[in-house]
């Protein structure tokens, strides 16, 4: 027989998947910190604050909104922080893992970019140079 909770819906389900997505995280960040083991220090300093951030007013409060919402339409409200959650964190990691390709490929051409960076820097540094000093010469009055 399932046990359900006083509302009666059954949560453990969201709460088996969440106890696994902890677990993946961490057997991941084990894994990184043999090769890199800066990474275990920078993990744990990226989860705490990934959990203080859990529990930032916006959140509650849009989860709250909604869970009222389901509840006033006698819907199942059981999921909506687990999705919310995991919706939010997929878009972070989403992120993290286009910066970390963006970083490869700039590597790979960072030699375009300096000599590219190079030109365009002097050039715009010589047409102020030039700019100041015809604005210097146009107001000054001796």
């Amino acid at each position: 027989m399932e046990r359900k909770n006083v509302s009666g819906y059954n949560w453990r389900p969201y709460a088996l998947a969440s106890a696994a997505l902890h677990v993946a995280g961490l057997f991941f960040l084990l894994a990184a910190a043999r090769v890199y083991p800066f990474m275990l220090g920078l993990g744990f300093v990226a989860y705490t604050f990934g959990l203080r951030h859990a529990f930032d007013a916006d959140h509650i409060a849009a989860i709250d909104n909604i869970v009222r919402k389901l509840i006033q339409q006698k819907r199942n409200p059981v999921g909506v922080g687990f999705f919310f959650s995991l919706g939010h964190s997929t878009v972070v990691f989403l992120m993290a893992v286009i910066l970390g390709l963006s970083v490869r490929w700039a590597e790979r051409h960072i030699a375009a970019f300096q000599h590219a960076g190079g030109v365009i820097g002097a050039t715009i540094s010589g047409i102020f140079l030039l700019f100041i000093a015809f604005f210097y010469k146009s107001c000054h009055f001796i």
